[in-house]
């Protein structure tokens, strides 16, 4: 799942599609812009094949085909921060911030080991899994998360992209 790790509640949802199980790298792409730097986009490579296509991810009940052009479905971010993580890390994350009111100060402590100007990161272990949070572009938004296929149409990637590179950019 990706979500505002401060925000995880029992409404934060797994992605409509599986991921495998096991360790996989996760690599930020990092916007180098006048006044400072950026995570452009958070990726989960789950192997190094060439992704060739790309599906926006949904949760629940979300179905692609019904937005409206220049719309997505994505995650809502209040705390500037991003993050991947298993559902099981994700409930475990959730019953330590019920447990232990201040452990979000912990989060931004841990993060800022991480620090970089205008950025930060943390990879931290949850239950049985791990967390794996990092600044979100600008700040607070809405932000798509899409899984990359090859031309087996094997899942290679999955990326959040924070819109810090404009989309008339790329091509459709």
């Amino acid at each position: 799942m990706a979500c505002d790790p401060f925000l995880v509640s029992r409404e934060s949802t797994a992605f409509n599609l599986s991921l495998p199980s096991g360790p996989f790298p996760v690599v930020l792409a990092i916007a180098e812009i006048p006044t400072d730097e950026r995570v452009a986009f958070a990726t989960i490579r789950l192997n190094k094949a060439t992704p060739i296509s790309w599906e926006m991810l949904t949760t629940g009940s979300h179905d692609v085909s019904t937005l409206q052009a220049g719309h997505i479905f994505g995650y809502p971010v209040d705390s500037g921060t991003g993050c991947f993580m298993d559902p099981a890390a994700a409930k475990a994350l959730e019953q330590t911030m019920r447990d232990e009111n201040e452990f979000f100060k912990f989060l931004i402590e841990e993060m800022k080991k991480n620090y970089r100007p205008t950025w930060d990161w943390l990879n931290m272990r949850f239950g049985a899994g791990n967390l794996i949070a990092f600044s979100s572009g600008y700040g607070d938004g809405v932000y798509a998360t899409y899984a990359g296929r090859d031309e087996k149409n094997s899942l290679v990637a999955v990326v959040t992209d924070f819109e810090v590179i404009p989309s008339e950019n790329y091509p459709d």
